[in-house]
């Protein structure tokens, strides 16, 4: 048995930085989709990534920046997406329904963001949806898409929240196949 004194330190496992990023990103994307940007803590992203939350700042400098990466990370869904209007749309508010919001519609949704943030979340929402959605009402020649394309989108976003947080309760209450026939002739006006 050796004294305290001679004591051999064990040897450091290697710190695979880019892993550890990776799997905040992914736990953040998580917390952010359950609880929302005011609810979720760094100490819980930490613990559901298995890593030092304190890694939250050197990666990430704050919580709010490793928000902004989550959106801008994306996710394998965000490829692929219809943006025909009705069906778009029907997409975003079956995605909210069934799995509640993801940082970007609460992000859309939020009023307490910080100009920087409301920056990243316009960007991330014109790559990801609107050049999409405007580029597609452009080939069927309706004037002024890119703000048919905000318009739709900020529509989809007040009905997914306000159906969540139940604040109008025929509207909450509703199927959502119903939500979308009644809105089916304003989404085919706005879609040209």
């Amino acid at each position: 048995m050796s004294p305290v004194g001679d004591k051999v330190a064990a040897p450091r496992r290697p710190h695979d930085a880019e892993a550890s990023r990776r799997a905040l990103l992914a736990a953040a994307r998580e917390v952010f989709d359950e609880v929302g940007y005011d609810r979720a803590t760094t100490r819980e992203i930490g613990e559901r990534a298995a890593v030092d939350p304190a890694l939250i700042a050197r990666y990430f400098a704050s919580k709010e920046g490793l928000f902004l990466a989550a959106i801008a990370a994306g996710s394998a869904e965000d490829d692929g997406i219809d943006f025909e209007p009705r069906a778009l749309v029907a997409f975003l508010l079956e995605r909210w329904d069934e799995r509640g919001h993801s940082p970007i519609s609460r992000a859309l949704a939020s009023p307490t963001l910080s100009p920087g943030a409301r920056e990243q979340v316009s960007a991330v929402v014109g790559d990801r949806v609107l050049a999409g959605l405007a580029a597609e009402l452009r080939g069927r020649g309706v004037a002024a898409a890119e703000l048919r394309a905000e318009l739709l989108v900020a529509l989809a976003v007040g009905v997914a929240v306000t159906r969540s947080n139940g604040t109008l309760a025929t509207l909450a209450a509703a199927p959502r196949e119903q939500v979308l026939a009644t809105l089916g002739p304003l989404l085919d006006a706005l879609g040209g």
